[in-house]
């Protein structure tokens, strides 16, 4: 008898034993809110206060936001950023003066010094050539013009190619330009703190509007505005792109602050009751 019990002893242990399996905690995430959704009704609203035409695309990596009524604009200026960064790579100029080159035209946007560049990587058909395997490099099309400023860009485009940039050193002699632009060209991106950016303006001869536009990176996105007024007006586009980098940024903020908020909760114990089977 004593012999059997032990049996049956040792028989429900080893059951007991098959039977304590670990519990697993299944985690589910939610994908991270799209901290850009409903921005067409704000962008119009801007469109509507500014008496402008915007256009609007920023890029992560993976996704692509744009809205507005602008889809491109001519690239004005801030075509001279891959203008700059081609020139380093093909240019015969001295290091040196290459780099005053590059200088004068991004911080200032001296258009003297970005013919120059231009001039120095051969014809205006090679020139345009090697500009665009610039921008291709981002997965971007554009066709380069000899009038390089008549360029048209599309914000999308001009937004893959910030994107680009953004991932590039940031010791890069063009790159860093682009953290010193002149004063009174820094409106828009450029009221926003530690933003690289260029921006571009020019009246259009054949309608007489006017056009503004800027692109640059920030918080992981290559970001590209502009604004077209068909009253010719440089304050009314200066005006529109403030409101939309003041509304970029506060977007972006407001996602920064919900993500905080819900760590918070969720360290403090207070998403129990979000969980299957807790609701009142």
């Amino acid at each position: 008898m004593k012999r059997a019990a032990w049996a049956c002893v040792l028989l429900l242990a080893g059951c007991a034993a098959q039977e304590a399996e670990p519990l697993h905690t299944e985690v589910t995430t939610q994908p991270a809110p799209d901290p850009f959704e409903g921005l067409d009704k704000e962008v119009a609203a801007i469109e509507k206060e500014t008496g402008t035409e915007v256009g609007v695309a920023l890029f992560d990596g993976s996704e692509m936001t744009q809205t507005g009524s602008l889809y491109a604009l001519p690239s004005w200026s801030t075509i001279k950023i891959p203008i700059a960064r081609a020139a380093v790579e093909h240019c015969d100029y001295g290091e040196e003066y290459v780099e005053e080159l590059t200088e004068a035209s991004i911080k200032w946007s001296d258009n003297d010094s970005a013919r120059t560049l231009w001039d120095c990587m051969g014809s205006d058909k090679e020139a345009g050539e090697k500009v665009r395997d610039e921008i291709a490099k981002s997965g971007s099309k554009v066709q380069v013009e000899g009038a390089f400023g008549t360029t048209s860009w599309s914000f999308p485009g001009q937004a893959r190619y910030a994107f680009y940039l953004s991932q590039q050193d940031e010791d890069d002699p063009v790159i860093m330009e682009m953290h010193h632009i002149a004063e009174d060209q820094s409106y828009g991106l450029g009221t926003l703190e530690t933003v690289p950016f260029k921006g571009g303006w020019s009246d259009d001869e054949t309608d007489g509007s006017w056009h503004t536009r800027q692109f640059g990176w920030f918080d992981g996105y290559g970001v590209a505005i502009g604004a077209r007024s068909e009253d010719g007006s440089y304050d009314d586009t200066m005006d529109a792109l403030d409101k939309v980098a003041e509304l970029l940024q506060l977007r972006l903020d407001e996602l920064e602050e919900g993500l905080q908020h819900r760590q918070h909760r969720q360290h403090s114990g207070d998403d129990a009751d979000d969980l299957p089977g807790r609701r009142g």
